[in-house]
């Protein structure tokens, strides 16, 4: 009877069909799910990151490889590391038809995300059973220099720019950037349904944007009123700064070169939208807000980074009691 019962167990494990966490039979299917979820923005990067990968593995310009043009499978830490060295070299590809050289300057930065994209595929490729090795844990990403007190704007600096701008559109979203600590894409994307009323006289703007995260931020009063005024008889669904032909939103590019425009007018300095989000958080944390708020408004996924905003401009050091 045993022996009946054992066969029978045996046949049915043998009928049972192989269990897989996912159809895999090329490194562009690998990818594709890799990049599943991820913003439009960073499935853009991520796979240029990584057809310079298979490029570099395969002797080809990013221009015209593919994907599979290269097995993930036989990839080897030698060949990681290979590509990491290129990167560091900042060695230039050859444009197509040509044998210049373009000049490439790599950010640290950026060689960092480049790294940290391969990383990240290869890990995913092992954890769904495709790759049988992860051979990219040895690797080590670079810490790029922090680079936060370059791009430093004093509260004066910034109350100029704003004071300067006597356009209603534009002084709003300088005010957004700066209040709320906001990137140029979450207010390039803001519909009236994100800006509501919040207690005591204030308003509150619903802000969605890097990985896919929302985050709420509270308005001074005066600066939701000013919105509330602005805003008019727009409906809901409308967005919050529409371009003068169609309506369509702003985009990031044109904000971006907006608020480029008003400071190089009102202070002769070359910004971005960014330097706002940084101003906000370094004037923040000078001023005594506890960095933990801090974290939250700017929507940091650790306190380390909003740490980055004090330590770029301390105001003590101990070179200050030594003599000479």
């Amino acid at each position: 009877m045993l022996t009946e019962i054992t066969k029978s167990l045996s046949a049915s494990k043998s009928d049972a069909p192989i269990q897989k966490m996912a159809d895999v039979s090329s490194s562009a299917q690998l990818v594709a799910l890799w990049l599943h979820g991820k913003s439009p923005k960073s499935q853009k990067s991520y796979e240029r990151d990584l057809r310079e990968f298979v490029a570099f593995l395969s002797n080809q310009t990013t221009q015209h490889v593919r994907l599979n043009d290269v097995d993930l499978r036989t990839v080897t830490l030698n060949d990681v590391q290979g590509f990491q060295d290129r990167l560091e070299e900042r060695a230039p590809e050859p444009r197509p038809n040509s044998s210049a050289r373009v000049p490439d300057n790599l950010a640290p930065a950026t060689i960092k995300r480049k790294l940290a994209a391969i990383k990240s595929l290869l890990r995913f490729g092992c954890e769904i059973g495709y790759l049988r090795f992860n051979v990219a844990v040895p690797v080590k990403l670079p810490k790029p220099k922090n680079t936060i007190a370059e791009r430093y704007l004093t509260e004066l600096e910034v109350m100029t720019i704003i004071a300067l701008t006597k356009n209603q559109r534009s002084r709003l979203i300088l005010r957004l950037l700066y209040l709320t600590g906001a990137r140029v894409g979450e207010i390039a994307n803001l519909r009236w349904r994100d800006i509501q009323p919040n207690r005591d006289t204030c308003g509150q703007v619903t802000l969605f944007g890097k990985g896919n995260k929302t985050r709420f931020v509270v308005l001074k009063p005066d600066l939701y009123d000013e919105l509330v005024k602005y805003r008019s008889d727009s409906d809901d669904t409308a967005a919050v700064f529409p371009s003068r032909k169609g309506g369509m939103p702003l985009s990031a590019r044109q904000i971006n070169q907006l608020v480029k425009d008003l400071a190089s007018s009102a202070i002769s300095k070359d910004i971005s939208p960014h330097w706002l989000r940084h101003a906000h958080a370094t004037h923040a944390l000078d001023r005594g807000t506890p960095p933990q708020l801090v974290q939250a408004t700017l929507g940091h996924e650790s306190l380390a980074t909003t740490g980055k905003y004090a330590h770029a401009r301390p105001h003590q050091s101990s070179g200050l009691d030594l003599p000479g």
